[in-house]
């Protein structure tokens, strides 16, 4: 797995204009919602790269934050699964460290992903696409709070000093509002 992220890491670096790079895509509609990898697109002369997701740039934190973690972390099973989570988390730690910057979209409220994941879903079913249900959506998201939980993660991302490069704060409606470093508070 990781042989992949670092060639793919050197390619975007030092590309060679004679071959293009392959970069992965995502379709969010396939599988009723679920998504899954779509034919990537083969690029060249990339002088950006933004490199999207959900825990992008977050650390391992104590395994003790789990004995009173927020729900959906409620169950030993689901602290365990945090736990173990939280563990893998060293494997992307020399991926993060490749990173020029690290920009944060912190949404003043986590649970808004909740909510923004239904809108999104919506929209694309109100296009013919296909969707998960809000119960499916509910399950989903909270399947990746128990793995990786806002508060544990990312919240500490964007107060550390030496966490992201510049946090974005977004409200409920996607308006972007404090935009300010790491560990700066805002």
């Amino acid at each position: 797995m990781w042989i992949w992220e670092y060639s793919f890491s050197d390619q975007l670096r030092h590309p060679n204009p004679e071959r293009p790079i392959s970069i992965p895509r995502f379709d969010k509609s396939l599988h009723q919602g679920a998504g899954d990898r779509v034919t990537p697109d083969l690029v060249t002369n990339i002088d950006i790269v933004l490199f999207e997701g959900w825990f992008v740039g977050v650390r391992p934190v104590d395994p003790a934050c789990f004995d009173q973690a927020p729900a959906p972390i409620t169950t030993a099973a689901a602290r365990a699964f945090a736990r173990d989570m939280n563990a893998q988390l060293h494997t992307y730690l020399p991926l993060w460290e490749r990173l020029d910057s690290l920009m944060v979209l912190y949404p003043t409220d986590y649970r808004f992903s909740k909510q923004w994941r239904k809108q999104a879903e919506q929209d694309m079913q109100a296009r013919g696409k296909a969707g998960m249900s809000d119960r499916a959506i509910d399950a989903f998201v909270d399947y990746f709070w128990k793995a990786l939980h806002p508060e544990l993660f990312i919240t500490p991302l964007v107060k550390r000093s030496d966490g992201a490069d510049l946090v974005i704060e977004i409200d409920a409606n996607h308006i972007p509002g404090n935009i300010y470093r790491a560990g700066t508070g805002g």
